[in-house]
């Protein structure tokens, strides 16, 4: 198995929720991410989570402390989102998820990531309009998702990369890639109308990835 952890980050709470001690966190778009990967939102199977929804703080599931189980969710599609909604266990049976809860309320615990097994992927399609040099993982289940600190905590980062290179190997890129056409870069700007008609595909590229960027700054 291949496990892939990534980021993930809550949304505003609303006060219904606070009443209920729930939260709504997009576990998963179909933005790039900075292991220039994809997660294609029709891809995921959700069966093996909800088959035991639990959510973890940290992603220490080996750990002997039942309290790291801070409580469950739900998990659905949204458009191009994998939203979980969490209920957040009791104060009186777990403090350290009252603790979180009330993190999360407050603003400081925003980010969560994923756990994921990946069983197929392919390389980016030059003549769809997407990148070759972008690994798209296209089936994959949701093993857990984990509350945490920092989205790129060195534990998340070290599986997250290890488990990177082993799909890699299984679905090596071949060598009939197209050559990806120059031109200018984004910083050069001052671009004329009739030269982004001659390299339209080129700019329709430029700009996926700029608007990919913004959002990823903008989640962070």
């Amino acid at each position: 198995m291949s496990k892939i952890v990534r980021s993930a980050f809550v949304r505003a709470l609303t006060e219904e929720q606070v009443q209920n001690r729930q939260a709504d966190f997009v576990i998963s778009t179909e933005a790039e991410d900075t292991y220039r990967t994809i997660f294609e939102i029709g891809g995921w199977n959700l069966e093996r989570y909800n088959r035991n929804p639990v959510v973890i703080y940290v992603h220490d599931t080996m750990s002997s402390d039942p309290d790291l189980v801070i409580g469950t969710s739900e998990v659905r599609v949204e458009g191009n989102e994998l939203v979980a909604t969490v209920t957040f266990e009791g104060a009186e049976n777990n403090p350290l998820a009252e603790k979180v809860f009330r993190k999360v309320q407050a603003g400081i615990l925003r980010m969560a990531s994923i756990g994921a097994d990946i069983h197929e992927a392919r390389w980016g399609d030059f003549d769809k309009g997407e990148n070759p040099d972008v690994l798209r993982f296209t089936k994959m289940d949701l093993l857990e998702w984990s509350i945490v600190p920092v989205g790129s905590n060195p534990e998340a980062l070290k599986r997250s990369a290890d488990g990177l290179e082993d799909i890699k190997k299984r679905y090596p890129k071949s060598d009939e890639q197209p050559p990806r056409p120059t031109g200018p870069s984004l910083e050069e700007g001052n671009i004329g109308s009739e030269e982004i008609e001659d390299k339209a595909a080129y700019y329709e590229a430029v700009n996926r990835l700029a608007l990919i960027s913004l959002e990823i700054k903008m989640n962070k």
